[in-house]
C-alpha cells in the first residue's frame, strides 16, 4: 500500500513530522483489535514504526494513537499478536485501565499506565542496542534501572520497551536545575558517580551512548538514581565506537547545560559558573579515585560534544539552541580545548 506524505507524516509525533518529505510504502501491519494496530513502514529508505488507531469506515485512514486510545493497554492485554514477539509480563501491574502521554520533548514517544508501567515506542526500525544492554544491567542486579519489564520486537527489531514507572521522579532538566539554582552539591554527585562507575562495569565495555544529565531520573523525596533511554544517541546512525571517555564527557557537558538552564531562568551567572566547575571537578573525582586519565584529552571531549548538541537542537529543538552556545562560551573561558 502506498502512502501519501500527510499519511506518514499523520502517525508520527507532532515534534517529529519534518522526518517524512516524501511519501511511503506500508511494509506491514499488525492488528491489535479492530480498528488498532501497529504499523511499519518505508519512506525515504527508512523505516518508521507507529501505533495507529484507523477509520471504522475507511480502513485507509489513520492516526497515530494517543493516550485517550489507550492502545497500549489494549496492547499489553493482547494475548495473540502475530508477527511480534513480547517478552513484556504485566500480570503484577494488572488491571491496567490509565493511559497517559509523556508530554516533554523525547527522541520516542512514551505512555504511562496506571502510574506503574511506562512502554516506550521506538521512531524508527534500525539496530538498537538497547535490548542488549538493559538485559546486561538486569542480569547483573544493577540497582539504578527502573525495573525493566520486557520489550516487543518485529522480526528480530525493537518496537517498544516497558520498565517500572518511578513515581513523580524528574529528570534532570527538573531536579538538577534547582542544584544549580542554589549551587548545591553534595549526595547527588556522589551518587551519579557512582551510577556512572557500576553502569560501565556491568556493560562490559559498551556505554550508554547518550549519557546526560536528561537521562537520571530522582524523586524529590530521595537521593536514589535511576538512568534510563538506553538506544545510544539519536544523531548517530553507525555502531557506537566509544569508550567510557565519550559518557563522561557527556555528561559533564550536560552540567553546563543545566546552567545555561539555571541561568536563563533567574540564578546569578557567577554563582551558577561556580555551581558547573565543581560539579564537573567532583564528578570527575569521584569517578576516577586514584585511576590517572588525561584531563587536557577529556575537556576537548566536553567542548567538541557541542557541536552535537547545536545540530540537535537545529534538527529537532530549536529553543535549545541557547544552552550549547552558553556552554562553548563558558568553555572557551575555562580553555577547553586548549593544548
Amino acid at each position: 500500500m502506498r502512502l501519501s506524505v500527510s499519511q506518514c507524516q499523520a502517525v508520527l509525533p507532532k515534534s517529529r513530522k519534518d522526518l517524512i518529505s516524501q511519501p511511503g510504502d506500508l511494509i506491514a501491519e499488525i492488528p491489535v483489535d479492530a480498528e488498532s494496530s501497529v504499523i511499519i513502514f518505508e519512506s525515504a529508505g527508512r523505516k518508521f514504526l507507529a501505533p495507529v488507531i484507523k477509520s471504522l469506515k475507511d480502513s485507509n485512514q489513520f492516526r497515530r494513537a494517543d493516550s485517550e486510545d489507550k492502545f497500549n493497554i489494549k496492547l499489553l492485554n493482547s494475548h495473540s499478536l502475530v508477527g511480534l514477539t513480547s517478552t513484556i509480563k504485566v500480570e503484577q501491574f494488572l488491571p491496567l485501565t490509565q493511559e497517559r502521554v509523556i508530554v516533554a520533548d523525547q527522541s520516542n514517544q512514551s505512555f504511562v499506565l496506571n502510574e506503574k508501567v511506562i512502554v516506550k515506542w521506538q521512531l524508527q526500525i534500525e539496530d538498537n542496542p538497547a535490548p542488549a544492554k538493559e538485559l546486561l544491567l538486569t542480569n547483573s542486579n544493577f540497582p539504578y534501572l527502573p525495573k525493566l519489564i520486557g520489550h516487543i520486537f518485529w522480526n528480530g527489531h525493537l518496537l517498544a520497551t516497558a520498565n517500572q514507572y518511578i513515581l513523580q521522579a524528574e529528570d534532570g532538566w527538573s531536579w538538577c536545575v534547582e542544584k544549580a539554582k542554589n549551587n548545591l552539591g553534595g549526595k547527588w554527585i556522589s551518587e551519579l558517580a557512582k551510577l556512572t562507575k557500576s553502569m560501565h562495569a556491568a556493560l562490559s565495555g559498551k556505554i550508554h551512548g547518550d549519557f546526560h544529565i536528561g537521562q537520571i531520573l530522582k524523586q524529590p523525596t530521595s537521593d536514589q538514581l535511576w538512568v534510563i533511554d538506553f538506544e545510544g544517541d539519536p544523531l548517530l546512525n553507525q555502531p557506537e565506537n566509544f569508550d567510557r571517555l565519550y559518557d563522561l564527557a557527556r555528561m559533564c557537558a550536560s552540567f553546563f547545560h543545566v546552567g545555561a538552564v539555571a541561568n536563563k531562568y533567574g540564578a546569578d551567572l557567577n554563582l551558577v559558573k561556580t555551581w558547573i566547575t565543581n560539579s564537573v571537578k567532583q564528578y570527575l573525582e569521584l569517578y576516577f579515585g586514584n585511576e590517572e586519565y588525561d584531563l587536557k584529552q577529556l575537556n576537548k571531549l566536553i567542548l567538541t560534544t557541542q557541536d552535537r548538541e547545536r545540530t540537535y537542537a537545529a534538527k529537532f529543538l530549536p529553543r535549545w539552541a541557547y544552552a550549547p552556545e552558553f556552554a562553548i562560551k563558558f568553555m572557551k573561558e575555562l580553555n577547553y580545548g586548549s593544548n
